[in-house]
Formats: C-alpha cells, structure tokens, sequence
C-alpha cells in the first residue's frame, strides 16, 4: 500500500549551480507548496548525467529519494523530466506517491484526441527523450502520435548542458519560441502540448497562447496525480 501522510512535497534536484529563476519554475519557490517542501540533491548527476543515462544515476536517484522518504515527505516529485526512468524505482525505494515528470500525463492526453492529432512535446533534448524514457511514461507508446521537440543545439542548451551549468532566461525564451514555430508549421495538427523540461514551466503561458491548444506541465502532472499529497500546491 502507498503511504499517504501530511508532510511535505521531497524534491529530487539535479546537482548544479544555484541560479536565480523566474516566476513558475518548479520547485524554486517554496511558498507554492502549503505543505512544505524539502528540496534533496541527486550528488553527482548534472544535465548531461541524466540525459545521457550515465551508469551512477539511477542509484544516485533511489538514494536521494529514500533520504526525502527518511524525512517524512508525503510524496516525491523532481525538477527533471527525463528522471521518468526511475519513476518506478523511486516508487519502490520509498513506498509514496511519486510524480518525477510532466511526462507520465501523455497516456489520457493522447487518448483524449482524435487519431490523427499529435500531442506535441517541447523537452530539452529531443534526440535523448529515448523509446524507454517513453514507455517509462507510456507503456503502449506510439511515437506517430508524437511530435517531439527540443532546444538542443541553441545557446541555451550549449550553456546548461553542463555540470556547470548557466542559465540564460533570454536565451531560453528564445529556443521554446522556436519549438513552438516547429509545432505550428507541423504537417499534422498538434491537439495538446506537454512540457517536458521544468525549468521551462515560466515559458508555459506563452507557448499555451501561440498554440492555442491544451499545455501541460510538472504542476498540471502533480496536482492531477498526487492527489491529496498535492493539495497544498498553488497553480499560477
């Protein structure tokens, strides 16, 4: 049985550099979470650990997330969405809810649409978002129903890609505004959108007004799936 208490939200954090962010960055403003938040560094697993799926992460992963469990935190979430790989083994480390990804929403997206609509998904690296990060999401994954992009390539992804990671909103702005033109000029129409990146969580009200679709994010994936553990975040 999963354990349902009152504590705070546990967040498993990438390890880099602290860097000022900008308003609806997940996990950057603790008041969001009525319920508390304890934030816990995966110790050795930057950007590039994780997208690269580098041996070290996934234990680092399960170790990180039964010290939140240790603490008393009522569910876990993380501030990447590539971490949906380990979805099921923080689940069973830790015995709690567990929402590491905006991803785990693409199966009820998908199926909300007509079949010849596609559920774009604007992550950070496309060309790392593997099959397993998908069936991790979605086991019956079928990526004709996708339309995947990413910001690899940019100057923001050449500046974060790194265990010294820097952060450039500007530069930032401008990569998802290219993904969004991708989306647009896309041969089959996109019926939803889904973000996968949380530091992308501020971009999210513009991508949602140029598309004109349905846009979700890690706070849409956590209210809906967390449940009562979520009661305490503050959408914005």
């Amino acid at each position: 049985m999963l354990t349902i208490a009152n504590g705070p939200i546990g967040m498993l954090s990438l390890d880099e550099p602290a860097c000022p962010s900008p308003p609806r960055t997940w996990g950057e403003d603790p008041h969001e979470f009525a319920v508390g938040l304890v934030k816990k560094t995966v110790v050795g697993v930057s950007v590039p650990d994780i997208i690269y799926e580098r041996d070290h992460v996934r234990g680092a992963f399960i170790e990180a997330a039964r010290a939140l469990a240790a603490q008393g935190c009522s569910a876990i979430t993380s501030n990447c969405g590539y971490s949906v790989l380990y979805q099921k083994d923080v689940i069973e480390a830790t015995r709690l809810p567990t929402v590491l990804s905006s991803l785990l929403l693409l199966p009820a997206v998908v199926a909300a649409l007509p079949p010849d609509y596609q559920v774009g998904i604007i992550c950070y690296d496309s060309t790392c978002l593997s099959d397993e990060h998908l069936k991790a999401s979605w086991p019956q994954a079928q990526r004709s129903r996708l339309n995947i992009v990413g910001i690899e390539g940019t100057e923001a992804w050449s500046k974060s890609n790194s265990s010294d990671a820097v952060y450039e909103w500007p530069l930032f702005a401008k990569a998802i505004e290219n993904c969004v033109e991708v989306l647009m000029r896309a041969e089959r129409p996109t019926g939803a959108v889904i973000v996968e990146c949380c530091a992308f969580g501020s971009f999210v009200p513009m991508i949602k007004a140029r598309m004109g679709v349905p846009t979700c994010d890690i706070y849409d994936a956590a209210k809906l799936l967390l449940g009562d553990a979520a009661s305490g975040i503050i959408k914005i």
